[in-house]
Order: C-alpha cells, then sequence, then structure tokens
C-alpha cells in the first residue's frame, strides 16, 4: 500500500514547529544557488523542539526527474526507478513513498504514528512525500506540505506551521561560501 489511507476523525492543532535540516535550503532561501528541490523536515509539537512527532522528506518533481535521468540505473534500481516513473505518469499530484524495516535494527526505527503496514505489519522507517505541483521548495511549500503530513498522517488539521532555526542572512552566506561555494 502506497498510500496512507483515509482516517475518520479529524482533529485540529493550532502550531506545530518544523526543523529543516539542511543548509542548502537556506542557500536557496537567501539566494545564493537555486532553491531546494528536496528536503528532510522534522516535526515538533513544541517550540523547544523536545517532543518530535515524526519526520519526512520531501522531493519535488524536478528531483525526481533528476534522478531518473541522472542518478538512478534502471536495471540495478528497477523497482524504485519504476516507482518514480508510475508516479510521474500518474494522475495523482502527490504520492508517498515508503522505506521499510531491512532488518532486525531497522524494526526499532518504525515510525511511531499511523503509516501503512507492508506484509509482515511493520510500519516504515522513512516516508518520503513525492509532488509534482512543486519544482522547488521555499518556506511556503515547506508548510503546506507539512499540514498535509499532518493531516494524511495524524488525522490533525493544522493551523500554524513554525520554522524553527532560521539562520540569518549573514550566518547563510558564512556558511555558503565556506561549505558549499568551494566545492562548485
Amino acid at each position: 500500500m502506497k498510500t496512507p489511507g483515509k482516517v475518520k476523525k479529524v482533529s485540529r492543532i493550532n502550531t506545530v514547529y518544523v526543523n529543516i535540516r539542511h543548509m542548502n535550503f537556506w542557500y536557496g532561501h537567501y539566494n545564493f544557488c537555486e532553491k531546494s528541490c528536496n528536503d528532510e523536515v522534522t516535526i515538533y509539537s513544541d517550540e523547544n523542539a523536545t517532543e518530535s512527532l515524526g519526520y519526512f522528506e520531501i522531493t519535488t518533481k524536478s528531483s525526481l526527474e533528476h534522478l531518473l535521468e541522472y542518478v538512478l540505473d534502471k536495471k540495478e534500481e528497477e523497482e524504485y526507478y519504476t516507482e518514480i516513473e508510475t508516479f510521474l505518469n500518474s494522475n495523482s499530484d502527490i504520492y508517498y513513498s515508503f522505506i521499510y524495516p531491512r532488518d532486525n535494527e531497522d524494526i526499532l526505527h518504525q515510525v511511531m504514528h499511523f503509516a501503512p503496514t507492508n506484509k509482515k505489519n511493520h510500519k516504515p522507517i522513512y516516508i518520503d512525500m513525492w509532488t509534482k505541483t512543486l519544482e522547488s521548495l521555499g518556506v511556503l511549500e515547506i508548510k503546506n506540505c507539512v499540514k498535509i503530513f499532518m493531516k494524511e498522517f495524524f488525522n490533525k488539521v493544522v493551523t500554524n506551521v513554525e520554522i524553527l532555526e532560521i539562520p540569518s542572512y549573514d550566518q547563510t552566506k558564512l556558511s555558503y561560501q565556506e561549505d558549499y561555494f568551494p566545492f562548485l
């Protein structure tokens, strides 16, 4: 099963807090390079980031197309390649790709929230939201994806999404100059 399914009763939550994992997102946000096409986010119930609700990756259409054209080997990664290709050719705007436990260690890292189980009755260890409606990610797009994710997997309608740990322009510029630009 590749979609979470419909849960009956929806409740509301005022605010969730999000941490965006990679600095590349902020490099694009401040226009040092192109905007990010995929990123990982962690969702918290509190602004101190002590109560993690979950995490997921957001992958845009352009990132999926890049994977097919330049990264994946169609023969060696046929299942994943076909999964992406099928989604891109479908009428769906959003799709969830799940990574399920591959060994006993992975079983300990299953998501704690609602998610589809596999044939072994395991929940995924990782969820990737694929979207054809976005070519790149900005703050607004991240917030909208979090709201969709919260409704799908937590059965919660979120009013407000607050981004945590937003680096300043100067911090981001310094990081870009030291950690990114030299490797271009």
